[in-house]
């Protein structure tokens, strides 16, 4: 059985863990602390010294969470078989955590005027930029979904990045950032009603 280690909250592991449960695929779902987690790093048993990693049942350890998104979205048909498609879904994924990295420096800096001036320039230019191209991205096939005509690993790992941005766990960005994005909105209550009733299936 393969088994996901990352931390005890969604952070980059919930859209593998969302795969998994959808897919029907079996999996320990490990959960560490950061005392844990430094333990594992300090015993080089992390490939990339980060989490989250995938120990699959032969014993090969996998690092970096949008390789194993793929890897998991091909084992339960969540990341299409069309070229075209996939390198849709793969650019989706490398463009949040772009954008992700530009919210982690936000996060990690101590310099409070910093961590002010930073949230201003997302709210007032990267959010609604990145919304755009979202949206733009939900106007190509017209279906209601980021790539193709049905819910794939793109859909659930930004969901959950926009479920960061809007949970009011950062100070200076606003909850209701999805309120100008009316297909943005709609596509995530859709994502959000998916993944729901496929995980319960």
């Amino acid at each position: 059985m393969m088994k996901l280690t990352y931390f005890d909250f969604s952070g980059r592991a919930e859209a593998i863990r969302d795969a998994l449960r959808i897919g029907g695929v079996p999996f320990v779902d490990a959960r560490v602390s950061h005392a844990e987690f430094r333990a594992l790093r300090d015993s080089s048993a992390l490939p990339f010294d980060s989490l989250p990693v995938l120990e699959l049942a032969d014993g090969t350890v996998v690092g970096q969470s949008n390789t194993i998104l793929r890897y998991v979205g091909g084992l339960t048909g969540l990341r299409p078989t069309a070229t075209g498609e996939a390198l849709r879904v793969d650019a989706l994924l490398d463009s949040a955590e772009d954008f992700g990295g530009r919210v982690s420096s936000s996060i990690r800096t101590p310099d409070e005027a910093l961590r002010i001036a930073l949230r201003e320039e997302l709210v007032s230019l990267w959010l609604p930029h990145w919304c755009r191209l979202l949206e733009r991205s939900l106007a190509v096939d017209g279906k209601g979904w980021l790539v193709g005509s049905a819910l794939t690993i793109a859909d659930l790992k930004l969901v959950h990045w926009f479920d960061k941005l809007t949970n009011g766990s950062l100070t200076g960005i606003p909850t209701d950032l999805l309120h100008p994005f009316p297909t943005l909105t709609t596509w995530r209550e859709q994502t959000h009603r998916e993944r729901a009733a496929r995980i319960r299936a």
